[in-house]
């Protein structure tokens, strides 16, 4: 039995793990870019919905900037994704890495919490 009313709460609770590793990757990016502007990887966490996921993703700061491309884009580890009608589909599938865009509630909780978007209206 699952542990989750509905497809939508569940949908919801990845969308809140995955803005979660977002917001972690986020801060790991602007302190490596201000202590080692000149490291050709970073370790970033896998961005999947799996909460006691906690999987290192080393990617260069171009591959990490093509995740946040869209407020409902994550990266994660290739085999991690979450995936599914009205969940989430692939974007971009790397060797090392895929780009998942979140769709239905877990994309709508992914557009409230984005990072970015809250400093450029705090800013704006």
């Amino acid at each position: 039995m699952s542990t989750y009313p509905n497809e939508s709460e569940m949908a919801r609770r990845i969308g809140e793990n995955e803005a979660r590793f977002r917001d972690a990757n986020e801060k790991i990016e602007d302190a490596a870019l201000r202590l080692q502007p000149d490291m050709n990887t970073l370790p970033f966490v896998c961005e999947c919905g799996r909460p006691d996921c906690f999987a290192p993703l080393r990617l260069t700061v171009a591959e990490y900037e093509l995740a946040r491309q869209s407020a409902t884009f994550f990266v994660c580890l290739p085999g991690h994704q979450l995936i599914g009608k009205d969940l989430g589909r692939e974007v971009d599938i790397r060797d090392r890495f895929v780009i998942v865009e979140k769709l239905g509630s877990a994309g709508a909780v992914a557009e409230a919490r984005d990072p970015r978007q809250q400093e450029a209206e705090k800013t704006g």
